[in-house]
C-alpha cells in the first residue's frame, strides 16, 4: 500500500510542481498536493489543512522563500520544510537551513527529493515525540515539586508556646494548633474528649474517694 502524503507546494510554476509530485509518486507515495504562490495563500493553506511537508521554491515573484519559511515556522516548528529551487547556491542554502529549513534540493536533481522527504518525515516524528516527552516531563516535575512542598510544609522546627500550646506561623502570629494544621495541611479536625479531660471536666473529687472505699 502506498504511503499517503499531503504536500503543500510553494511554487509559482505549475510545471515544476507537477514534476515534483510525479517524482514523489514514482518513489511510492500517494500524493495529494496544493500549490500556492503568495503569502496570503500560504497563510490560508496552513490554517485550512494539516500538511506532511512543505516544498518551497527559494525565488518567488511576489514574496521570498525566506518569508515562506518564517511563516511556516510561526505555524509549526516541526513541519518539514524543504527548498526545491534552481537558483539557490550552496552558501545561501546553508544559511537557509540555519534559519530552520530541513534541506534543499536542486530542480535539476529531483532524484534527491523523495529520500529527503522520507528522512525529514521520520525526523519530524521524532521531534514531535520529543516535544511531547519534554512537556510530560515538565508537567511531572511541577507536580512533584508541588507534592514535595506539601510534604515539607509541616516539617522542621515549629515554635510552640509551652503554656497554651499555640503555634507561631511564618507571619509571626500565634495560632491555635488546630488552625495552624488546617491551614498548612489537608488534615481536618473533629472534636471529642480524651479520657483524662473527660474525668477532669465531669467527675468530682469526692467521686474518687467513693471509688476508693
Amino acid at each position: 500500500m502506498k504511503t499517503k502524503l499531503h504536500i503543500l507546494l510553494v511554487e509559482d510554476s505549475q510545471e515544476d510542481a507537477t514534476l515534483m509530485q510525479r517524482e514523489l509518486e514514482r518513489a511510492g507515495y500517494n500524493v495529494a498536493s496544493e500549490r500556492v504562490e503568495t503569502e496570503s495563500a500560504l497563510r490560508q493553506a496552513l490554517v485550512q489543512a494539516d500538511w506532511d511537508a512543505i516544498l518551497c521554491d527559494f525565488t518567488l515573484p511576489e514574496f521570498s522563500g525566506e518569508s515562506a519559511l518564517r511563516i511556516v515556522r510561526e505555524s509549526d516548528a516541526d513541519l518539514p520544510f524543504i527548498y526545491v529551487s534552481g537558483t539557490i547556491g550552496e552558501d545561501v542554502a546553508v544559511e537557509a537551513m540555519k534559519s530552520g529549513a530541513q534541506d534543499y534540493v536542486l530542480k535539476n536533481n529531483l532524484k534527491r527529493l523523495a529520500p529527503a522527504v522520507e528522512r525529514e518525515l521520520r525526523e519530524a516524528q521524532i521531534r514531535r515525540e520529543k516535544r511531547i516527552l519534554e512537556a510530560d516531563r515538565e508537567r511531572l516535575i511541577t507536580e512533584l515539586r508541588a507534592a514535595l512542598m506539601d510534604v515539607k510544609r509541616l516539617s522542621g522546627l515549629l515554635p510552640i508556646c509551652a503554656g497554651c500550646k499555640k503555634i507561631r506561623n511564618d507571619r509571626h502570629e500565634w495560632q491555635r494548633l488546630e488552625i495552624f494544621i488546617r491551614e498548612n495541611s489537608e488534615a481536618q479536625f473533629t472534636h471529642s474528649l480524651c479520657p483524662d479531660c473527660l474525668k477532669r471536666l465531669y467527675e468530682f473529687p469526692e467521686d474518687d474517694d467513693k471509688m476508693k472505699d
